[in-house]
């Protein structure tokens, strides 16, 4: 094994690394004939190594210079020549310096019939050559530690990295690209880029043409088959500004869209631990729900408004395996019938005007891995209905404007406040479409029925709004209390969460009375209201539309703008309501 010199910065190199500068060395002083010339290599005054320099050096001197020996003078480091003597009396010139570090010198030795000048010559000489050799060993040593910091870097992302010349070839990739695209990297390195990436020639282009490349869904040839990256394209430029090449950067999708799942708010936070009931009734569906949790069957959560179906659609999500993939939710009530296909199957470059370059995900992308909620599924159209039957039948999915099938691993769990087999009944929801969504039904109680629950919500709900809006729980009389308790809450718990609301932010002062007046009483004194106001001789002298066009308009007026509640005390959908709105160019 080589020796270990250490220099300056704890710099490092072997005995057998300096063999090149120990001919040099032999090479000048064979040029100026200097025989029985040798340097030593000292550190803290002890011998290290002894290299002859021309000729051969007598068996007492390198018996002198024995490597591990400490020398028994203080000259070591001094750029004087000076005098010393070996055992057998024969007289020496030396002459040293430090080298690069304090505790290491390098030493001439020589006879004293040589010239004074000649010997300073070939010290200075020799110095030189190994401070040149030095540099050059530290700045190659920190050429390979820097390549090697770099190459852990790159290997530690979670993304595949590939760096190119702007010939195409590529120079360099991660481990992570490697096995992105199941390619060894002696092999990837031989293969062209534009074999790699389908339309790099255009790619390259706007990259050269100073445009930004990034986060676009690109398809790339792997060892398997043809699969969509997201890939991002950045210059490499030198000093002077001069495009050296390029550095392209792969995500895998479903990576990606966990991340935006993540900071989206696409996770599911309630657990079945959130779920409030004592009631029997409410322990058997918990228990239930955890039961089929982890199945990937669909589920069809059914329930009036408010009764807590995304809190059980989520904590089902969270009961089961892909409790780590994305919870994504869409409303099906509340997406524009024009928008929704694109929402749930998103839509490729192209494909409509207006649609974001290099095309969109939809939901069922999002919630690869994970579960698909579909909120008011008893409120999507027909031709939707069909749509989605095929999604879940087939596992895949076509963006709007695609050519191929995307397959996607979804749970769907669904939820609608509406029987679905009585508007299977009336056609206006797909047979076929509801076996395939109530494979586990789910059906919630309302309020009313689980009235032994209602003392655990009203003291949670409490606890939860004095602390979110930083009030002190209210004391609540026993009468109103038992008021609660008696009332039928036809909204459910989202109508227990508002009075509660109301009376912290009133620190009791809010009478239940008055809250039920204003909460039960508003649809029949509204509508009483507009009747009076248009009556003449007992009856309305106006049509249907002009009727209904200026209840709604009261109706928006008396709930200050809020949707769910005139269409709860209106009967009806939101979804209708808009249709209604947009009909009488009710906009808002």
């Amino acid at each position: 094994m080589a020796k270990k010199l250490f220099f300056q910065n704890d710099l490092s190199c072997s005995v057998d690394g300096l063999k090149s500068l120990t001919e040099q060395l032999r090479e000048v002083a064979c040029q100026l004939q200097a025989h029985d010339f040798c340097y030593v290599l000292l550190r803290d005054g002890i011998c290290v190594d002894r290299v002859v320099a021309c000729g051969d050096v007598p068996k007492v001197l390198s018996m002198y210079f024995e490597p591990g020996k400490r020398l028994s003078f203080s000259h070591y480091s001094s750029e004087v020549p000076f005098e010393f003597s070996t055992p057998d009396g024969q007289k020496w010139w030396a002459i040293s310096s430090v080298l690069e570090g304090d505790s290491w010198s390098l030493m001439a030795v020589f006879p004293q019939s040589y010239d004074s000048r000649l010997a300073e010559m070939l010290f200075t000489l020799m110095l030189q050559l190994v401070h040149e050799r030095m540099m050059g060993i530290q700045m190659q040593q920190n050429i390979e530690n820097n390549n090697s910091f770099t190459f852990a870097i790159m290997n530690s992302l979670r993304f595949g990295v590939i760096a190119i010349d702007l010939e195409g070839h590529i120079l360099y990739a991660n481990d992570t690209a490697c096995v992105m695209v199941n390619i060894r990297r002696r092999d990837l390195l031989l293969i062209p880029i534009h074999q790699l990436v389908q339309g790099w020639a255009a790619i390259s282009e706007s990259v050269v043409a100073g445009v930004k490349f990034q986060n676009e869904e690109v398809p790339v040839m792997t060892a398997d088959a043809v699969a969509r990256f997201n890939i991002n394209v950045s210059p490499i430029n030198d000093l002077s500004g001069h495009l050296l090449g390029m550095v392209v950067s792969l995500r895998e999708i479903e990576n990606l869209y966990e991340i935006v799942n993540k900071y989206t708010g696409m996770q599911a936070r309630y657990t079945f631990d959130d779920v409030v009931g004592k009631s029997k009734e409410m322990r058997r569906l918990v228990d239930y729900a955890r039961t089929i949790a982890d199945s990937p069957s669909t589920v069809l959560i059914e329930g009036e408004s408010g009764t807590g179906k995304e809190v059980f659609a989520q904590s089902i999500h969270n009961g089961s395996s892909r409790r780590d993939a994305g919870f994504v939710a869409i409303n099906c009530a509340a997406i524009p019938e024009n928008l929704i296909e694109s929402e749930l199957f998103g839509y490729d470059d192209g494909a409509f005007t207006g649609a974001k370059k290099g095309g969109h995900p939809g939901k069922f992308e999002l919630a690869h891995k994970g579960t698909l909620f579909l909120d008011e599924i008893g409120e999507m159209k027909a031709d939707m209905q069909a749509k989605l039957l095929r999604a879940i039948q087939e596992g895949a999915v076509m963006r709007i404007g695609g050519t191929k099938l995307i397959p996607v691993d979804v749970r769907i769990i669904a939820a609608t406040n509406k029987n679905l087999k009585r508007e299977v009944e009336k056609g206006l929801f797909r047979l076929d479409l509801f076996y395939r969504l109530s494979v586990i039904p789910l059906k919630l109680p309302p309020l009313r029925q689980r009235k032994s629950d209602l003392p655990s919500l009203i003291r949670l709900l409490m606890q939860k709004k004095s602390l979110r809006l930083h009030k002190n729980i209210p004391h609540l009389h026993y009468s109103e209390f038992q008021q609660m308790l008696d009332y039928a809450w036809p909204g459910n718990i989202r109508e227990l969460e508002n009075f509660i609301e109301q009376l912290v932010n009133l620190d009791g002062k809010f009478s239940f009375d008055y809250f039920k007046q204003q909460m039960t009483d508003s649809y029949h004194s509204t509508v009483m209201a507009d009747a009076d106001e248009y009556r003449v001789g007992g009856f309305i002298p106006c049509s249907m539309d002009e009727l209904e066009k200026e209840h709604i308009k009261k109706m928006i007026d008396h709930c200050s703008g809020n949707m769910s509640q005139v269409a709860r005390l209106l009967g009806v959908s939101r979804n209708t309501l808009y249709l209604k709105m947009k009909k009488y160019e009710l906009v808002r």
